[in-house]
């Protein structure tokens, strides 16, 4: 079973699990059906409203806290895109939750100000602050400080904990032995959280990483090349977040590792596009970089099918690192590289791909913006025709597409008219 088989199964289950649950929290609810009032209608809403944000809200930290298990299966990229829109969904009933208790009792204030009088329901009420809080501070994350970063983490457990208290001390179902069954399983599912991301927290730290040197590969892309202390272990093709502690750069910035796994130093190669890249291409000699990696699935299945590279711009980046891999190993796929670049001058890594001469490995660099022709290059974009020209036996290849946002559009659309199957068209997103 192979690793896209593996992530459709979790998916399948998860959302099984998903619908499993909140079909069960309407039947505690609404069975039996009866005559409502006007209030008991809105009450009613309100509690499961309040039970859906609280099974929602455990899920998102579990998910949150055992992301690096789940890159492994699915990828952080999409892990951290499901959160996003995740909590959005999170919002909505936790605001019905309070709204619902409003409408019904015609009592605004206590579900609004925290009576501490009434503390399973004052507690509810911070609880509820907590969130808009960290919803808030998400949002605003590359402008928040390592440091009050870590600590929003930790009012998340908090926030959990709370809500596990109001539910158990104010809910009007805390009595159903369903839904306690429910508050049992998502604390013991976020106390294995807490250990499995504190153990990884740990292990990170024994990991240090100072910079060897910083080389230009064009007049807009370097390869920032860092020194390991303590060698980690990643596949060809993924990426690791880099953190400066210099410039008031508080955010972490997600690159691609461009070093082969077998390679002594650890490189990433880095277009110029704002403050932190720059501030990274003028980092000296023997200044830190935090690393938190690796992680990715944007990595070669190992079957029978041909390898095709489809490039655009920096894009070649996990290119070269699978590339290199492939050569340190002596292994003999066959490997098509199609690089996208707008002129030879700005073609990443030209003089080592160049020195490449081995049977297994055929390249074309696609200039948009450059007339010269000769046999390694030629004008235009890849497309629908330059793909079917370049590659003779489309029905065994496996196509790998990264590079700019409109590129892998284009990539895309032309794979889907050549009838390549989905499951072999591999596609790196930028989430970040």
């Amino acid at each position: 079973m192979d690793r896209f088989q593996k992530a459709n199964i979790v998916k399948k289950g998860l959302i099984a699990l998903f619908i499993f649950v909140s079909l069960a929290l309407l039947y505690i609810v609404f069975y039996p059906l009866r005559n409502l009032s006007f209030g008991l209608f809105f009450y009613d809403v309100g509690r499961f409203s309040g039970l859906m944000a609280f099974v929602m809200m455990s899920f998102l930290i579990f998910l949150g806290d055992t992301a690096r298990y789940w890159d492994k299966i699915i990828g952080l990229d999409k892990t951290i895109v499901f959160n996003k829109k995740f909590s959005f969904a999170i919002l909505l009933f936790a605001l019905i939750h309070p709204i619902s208790f409003i409408i019904s009792s015609k009592s605004f204030f206590e579900y609004i100000v925290p009576d501490f009088a009434v503390l399973p329901l004052a507690i509810g009420v911070v609880a509820f602050y907590i969130f808009i809080g960290v919803m808030i501070a998400s949002s605003l994350y590359k402008r928040i400080s390592y440091a009050i970063w870590q600590y929003i983490h930790v009012a998340i457990y908090f926030l959990f904990f709370f809500i596990l208290y109001h539910g158990f001390k104010y809910g009007s179902d805390s009595n159903n032995w369903l839904v306690k069954g429910i508050y049992l399983v998502f604390l013991l599912g976020i106390i294995i959280g807490i250990i499995y991301r504190t153990s990884y927290k740990i292990r990170q730290r024994s990991s240090k990483f100072t910079v060897k040197e910083v080389r230009w590969e064009t007049k807009d892309t370097f390869t920032l090349i860092l020194k390991q202390h303590k060698k980690i272990k990643f596949k060809a093709g993924q990426f690791c977040f880099l953190r400066l502690n210099k410039n008031k750069l508080y955010a972490r910035h997600p690159f691609t590792i461009s070093s082969s796994p077998n390679d002594r130093d650890l490189s990433f190669t880095i277009k110029l596009q704002g403050r932190f890249t720059k501030t990274a291409s003028q980092l000296k000699e023997g200044e830190e970089v935090i690393i938190e990696g690796p992680f990715g699935t944007f990595t070669i299945e190992d079957d029978a099918k041909d390898i095709v590279l489809l490039a655009g711009g920096v894009g070649i980046t996990p290119f070269m690192s699978m590339i290199k891999d492939h050569l340190h190993n002596n292994k003999s796929k066959n490997i098509i590289l199609l690089y996208g670049s707008k002129t030879k001058e700005d073609i990443i890594f030209k003089k080592e791909l160049d020195r490449i001469n081995e049977k297994w490995f055929m390249k074309k660099y696609i200039l948009s913006n450059d007339d010269n022709y000769h046999e390694l290059c030629e004008n235009g974009y890849i497309d629908k025709a330059m793909i079917k020209r370049h590659i003779t036996n489309i029905d065994n290849a496996r196509f790998y597409v990264c590079g700019p946002e409109p590129m892998k559009e284009c990539v895309k659309k032309a794979l889907g008219e050549l009838r390549v199957h989905k499951q072999n068209i591999i596609i790196e997103d930028f989430f970040w």
